[in-house]
């Protein structure tokens, strides 16, 4: 007993501890009421009890927020489940306690932790390194391409430069051209194994031959310049990360093996299905969400309406910062708070760029039923672009009743983006949605008059094919032109391969292929969730946002 009694006394009470009141001693639910108690209870057990020591240098502490004992209880709280996994404990058997600790150089968490199953738990050297790896990807919150703790100067500017060339080969997948004629043979041969194959067109149930086929065109894909570059950039970051977590790299495997890029061969073979049903594609994965909303006329003379000219200075400012690659997240998060004054205060369009910020993750996490009731309140004010992202996030998440009320909404106030999506919706129809070909073509018509080049695209597709509308290669080749103009890879393709249509069709199905491999790279290089396996349901995350919002308003 004396020695547990001498331990937790040591934990709760010694200098530099995180005091809660008369000791230290906090868990799973917070202060530990009664020190005695916890002493009793850890003194009674009788199987193995672990007193391990979670340690930060003060300089990283103090940059990344472990100062804050809170920091210090949530990272423990989001752990718990990996820790309890290391230590061979069921997590409801877990139990612990803990204490922080501030040094000069150095602050640390002591914890002790045993199962109420006396002859449960066992740590080794797996589990050590499984439970370090959890905390490193919780406490170190940075892009996954960012390596978790800089040794020096060198190494930050070397990992600078690898996200600034990942960025780069993405944006290079998916705007490029590549002409391949193994490819085209092997994307021909694989359509019409595909139309000869029952059962689910999917990788895991197509047979042995079909499957080689697949991985061939995936491991030909990664031999263009650009996938081949962007994959090795990504596999010596992956490996790097394994050094990190004092864990043994993987051996690299071509592209068409490595199970974190599996989808790559479904994406072939979904892009194939599409060519070989002969099925109406709209290639539109680089058209912009919306248009910028226009600002309130800003007077010249700032003493005139000093109060408009303000908020139009504090909005900039705050898109600005929301705008910026290298902003810090909690600019980001001011800036948010920035815009709900703004809002409350009339400024109408800080509520579409609300809309915005939660809907692609920008300053909070994502959320896209905050950013519908941001991006409703902005269309309800008057601003026809956040109609049409209200409507485009609808559809995107199949209201499409609803997403039709807000398309039409912005469309009749001749939003060119409207009118394009409302005219592919109103093509084929759906669930609530009757087709109606005749309005579609016409708001398509009226889309491309605007100069929106997926609108011409479209409108060149469904002339030469003579999908809805009579064929007519004259008109299809003037609207492909229109759309060319605008550096529209698809259209400028056909135009190129006008001679062979049915060539061109083979051809502008591996450019798709080329395009969603840049999506598959960008979501594998994302940034990951910054408590893994923490769930929290949308309205509750939702309260603490606006809670945590509301407190930083009064300060």
């Amino acid at each position: 007993m004396d020695g547990w009694e001498n331990y937790l006394d040591y934990v709760a009470n010694r200098p530099g501890v995180k005091a809660l009141g008369e000791h230290g001693l906090w868990d799973a639910n917070g202060k530990v009421p009664s020190l005695e108690n916890a002493v009793a209870e850890v003194a009674r057990h009788t199987g193995n009890v672990w007193m391990p020591v979670i340690s930060l240098s003060r300089e990283n502490a103090e940059r990344l927020g472990y100062t804050d004992l809170k920091n210090w209880q949530e990272l423990i709280n989001a752990s718990i489940t990996d820790i309890a996994k290391g230590y061979k404990i069921h997590p409801d058997r877990l139990r612990w306690y803990a204490a922080m600790h501030e040094k000069e150089k150095h602050i640390h968490v002591h914890m002790v932790l045993f199962s109420t199953d006396p002859k449960e738990g066992y740590l080794s050297r797996q589990g050590i390194r499984s439970i370090k790896s959890a905390l490193v990807s919780t406490i170190y919150r940075n892009d996954r391409l960012h390596i978790y703790e800089q040794k020096d100067e060198q190494r930050s500017f070397l990992q600078q430069e690898a996200e600034a060339r990942m960025a780069t080969l993405i944006g290079q997948m998916s705007t490029g051209t590549l002409q391949n004629g193994k490819l085209e043979l092997l994307v021909t041969d694989l359509a019409q194994r595909l139309r000869e194959v029952s059962g689910k067109k999917v990788y895991g149930y197509l047979p042995p031959r079909v499957k080689r086929i697949v991985d061939e065109i995936v491991d030909e894909l990664a031999k263009d310049e650009r996938v081949s570059s962007a994959y090795a950039l990504w596999q010596d970051l992956r490996e790097q990360l394994c050094v990190d977590y004092n864990q043994t790299p993987p051996q690299r495997v071509p592209l068409s093996q490595q199970k974190e890029f599996k989808t790559v061969r479904n994406m072939v073979i979904r892009e194939t299905l599409r060519l070989s049903e002969m099925n109406f594609i709209l290639e539109d994965d680089a058209m912009q969400n919306e248009p910028e909303p226009e600002e309130p006329p800003v007077p010249p003379d700032p003493s005139a309406e000093r109060m408009i000219y303000q908020r139009t200075r504090f909005y900039r400012r705050a898109k600005s910062i929301l705008d910026a690659v290298d902003a810090d997240p909690s600019e980001k998060s001011m800036a948010l708070v920035t815009l709900r004054r703004l809002w409350e205060e009339g400024y109408t369009i800080a509520a579409h760029q609300l809309g915005k910020s939660y809907r692609d993750g920008v300053g909070s996490s994502v959320d896209h039923e905050l950013a519908a009731e941001w991006f409703q309140k902005s269309a309800e004010a008057g601003n026809p672009c956040s109609a049409y992202a209200l409507g485009k996030l609808l559809l995107e998440q199949g209201q499409f009743p609803q997403a039709l009320h807000w398309l039409r909404q912005a469309e009749e106030q001749n939003d060119p983006y409207a009118q394009y999506r409302l005219g592919k919706l109103l093509l084929t129809g759906t669930e609530g949605v009757p087709k109606d070909v005749d309005a579609a073509i016409q708001l398509l018509k009226d889309s491309a008059t605007q100069g929106n080049s997926f609108a011409q695209y479209t409108l060149g597709k469904l002339y030469l094919l003579g999908q809805e509308v009579q064929v007519d290669r004259e008109e299809a080749l003037r609207y492909f032109a229109q759309s060319a103009a605008q550096g529209n890879t698809y259209a400028q393709y056909f135009i190129d391969h006008q001679e062979d249509f049915s060539g061109a069709a083979v051809g502008t199905a591996i450019l798709r292929m080329l395009h969603q491999m840049s999506r598959i790279f960008r979501e594998n290089a994302a940034q990951p969730a910054i408590y893994a396996g923490m769930q929290i349901d949308k309205k509750r995350r939702r309260r603490l946002q606006e809670k945590r919002m509301a407190m930083q308003q009064t300060q």
